[in-house]
């Protein structure tokens, strides 16, 4: 049977405060019990010492005196009164046994006595009783030459911490009861936020993706809930982008596979014999292919960046080399279509990057500046840093793009102008896969355009090393 972690943190809380009760009465009863002794063992010293300086030698002749003397204090402390020869033999018994005269005391309190030191101590007896024996020396000129052994029955104190032991015994029964109501109390209070994020948990494994739970607390366990809604969120958001990336993928993937589908049909149902025909649908069935391999090309750049999460790997590079490379592959694009590159950095200008994702972001935007710049424009790359960042800006002389089409410019498949993007055959994941190599980096890009007099888009990269 699985025991919920509620019952498991009660039953760890009930146990916790047993054993603080358990150990704190046992220290209790303990520090009485040394209490009532100390306070025993003192008085009866005292009282030891009383009947050795008023007896003095005379104790020691065990003759009557000496017996009344002894009987006469034990009734008034009511405890028995022994003396002991220098040998530790009884010679006088306030309780006159006749059986104890003469018998030897080992006990170490009475051998303390003889050799001039009072001592006191607590004996348990054959029959379970407890008593005290407190001795203290009678000294004459040569040291002690015997000892008053003062026994005492600790019957009344152990009855009083008996009577103690009981009533705490009581307030402990009541008390583990109250504890084992507010353990049950408390976990439920602290699993219950714990149950309402296994219960969206659950929610989320069966698909409702999205699911929050309620953050009353500022603990660790707010603070786990609060991790738990940004995570079913983001997960909502991605599962979101992911259905949206699924459908527009779908789209643009029908368009050219229709176009040669309808192309390729025509010419199987035609009975044109002229070649020039010919030649004219399978040209356009070539550009459909071309923009269709540009397509698949781009997804799976794309999921290849958004896949991808192991540490990236930076060096030093010559940034101006980097953007002349980019300028060379782009090149003869650009000078077919009159269009004027320019670069304006530092030769000796070099920066921490990844040479591949850098070259992948600038390929991308000048491809994109091509794209939509008209013959006799230019595109223009700057590049420079200051003390924390790497700047590289790419402008354009094109068309530009409206403001309020610049906060969606990195979507997936997004296009300010539809059928301007597929006349110059752009896939919409272009700048996409621009914000996600940037950011890969660590850094961050900035779009800015004015309608009919160009774009500009802005790269920061820091210095650091990103993973």
């Amino acid at each position: 049977m699985r025991l919920s972690i509620r019952w498991k943190l009660a039953g760890t809380y009930f146990i916790v405060i047993i054993a603080i009760l358990t150990g704190t009465n046992l220290f209790v009863l303990r520090t009485l019990e040394q209490g009532y002794l100390q306070t025993r063992r003192a008085t009866f010293l005292g009282d030891a010492n009383i009947i050795a300086s008023t007896g003095g030698n005379t104790v020691l002749r065990a003759d009557r005196n000496a017996y009344h003397l002894a009987r006469r204090f034990s009734d008034q402390m009511g405890a028995r009164i022994l003396i002991v020869d220098s040998k530790g033999r009884v010679i006088v018994d306030s309780f006159d046994e006749a059986r104890l005269k003469g018998s030897l005391l080992r006990h170490s309190e009475v051998q303390a006595a003889l050799k001039g030191r009072s001592a006191a101590a607590a004996h348990v007896l054959t029959d379970g009783e407890r008593v005290l024996y407190a001795a203290v020396p009678v000294t004459g000129e040569d040291g002690a030459s015997g000892a008053v052994v003062v026994v005492a029955g600790l019957g009344d104190v152990y009855a009083a911490l008996n009577q103690i032991r009981g009533r705490m015994a009581v307030v402990s029964v009541g008390s583990g009861l109250l504890a084992a109501i507010l353990s049950l109390i408390l976990a439920g209070l602290l699993t219950k936020p714990i149950n309402e994020l296994r219960r969206a948990a659950q929610r989320m494994a069966g698909g409702r993706l999205g699911s929050l739970v309620p953050v009353r607390r500022g603990d660790e366990i707010g603070e786990l809930g609060a991790a738990f809604n940004n995570m079913s969120t983001e997960l909502a958001r991605l599962d979101r982008v992911r259905r949206e990336f699924l459908s527009n993928a779908s789209h643009e993937l029908k368009s050219p596979l229709s176009s040669i589908k309808a192309l390729s049909q025509s010419l199987i149902d035609g009975r044109e014999e002229d070649v020039t025909v010919y030649r004219e649908f399978l040209r356009d069935i070539d550009t459909e292919v071309d923009r269709l391999t540009r397509l698949v090309n781009d997804m799976l750049e794309m999921a290849r960046l958004e896949g991808d999460t192991r540490p990236l790997s930076r060096k030093e590079e010559n940034i101006r080399g980097l953007i002349e490379h980019v300028g060379a592959i782009l090149g003869a694009r650009a000078l077919n279509r009159g269009i004027t590159i320019r670069i304006w950095a530092d030769r000796e200008l070099k920066w921490p990057v990844n040479a591949d994702l850098l070259t992948l972001v600038l390929v991308n935007l000048m491809d994109n500046a091509l794209r939509y710049t008209p013959p006799g424009g230019e595109v223009a790359i700057t590049a420079g840093v200051d003390a924390k960042n790497l700047t590289v800006t790419v402008r354009d002389t094109g068309v530009g793009i409206a403001r309020e089409d610049l906060p969606q410019v990195f979507d997936r498949f997004y296009r300010v102008d539809r059928a301007r993007s597929r006349e110059t055959g752009g896939t919409g994941l272009g700048l996409a896969i621009v914000k996600r190599a940037v950011e890969r980096m660590g850094g961050g890009i900035v779009p800015d355009s004015t309608p009919g007099k160009g774009t500009t888009f802005t790269i920061n990269l820091p210095g650091v090393t990103i993973p």
